[in-house]
């Protein structure tokens, strides 16, 4: 229960799915679920270090941050997918507009 706990109190601060940025991420990878994406996140890397905003880098940093971490949490090739997406769907410089 403790461990339930702790992982909601660090999910928490994580943004949840909403419309728009679900839209914008189905344009770019068709079978991601932002909500399942966001799960995936932390409890994959809330168990080594606490969660970073996805808005704390910008989707360069999050590539190279996230090729090495990814490794490290010995994640399958289709979770590191859905993880990186909801990572690059809210980071730092994505304007949804633009894009």
């Amino acid at each position: 229960m403790l461990l339930g706990f702790i992982m909601y109190s660090c999910g928490s601060s994580i943004p949840l799915s909403d419309a728009t940025h679900e839209a914008w991420a189905k344009k770019r990878w068709s079978n991601i679920d932002l909500s399942v994406s966001r799960e995936l996140y932390v409890t994959n890397c809330s168990g080594c270090h606490r969660l970073h905003s996805p808005k704390e880098y910008t989707m360069g940093e999050w590539g190279v941050i996230f090729s090495e971490m990814s490794v490290k949490a010995h994640m399958s090739e289709q979770d590191s997918i859905s993880v990186i997406a909801y990572l690059l769907t809210y980071s730092k410089n994505n304007d949804l507009r633009s894009q």
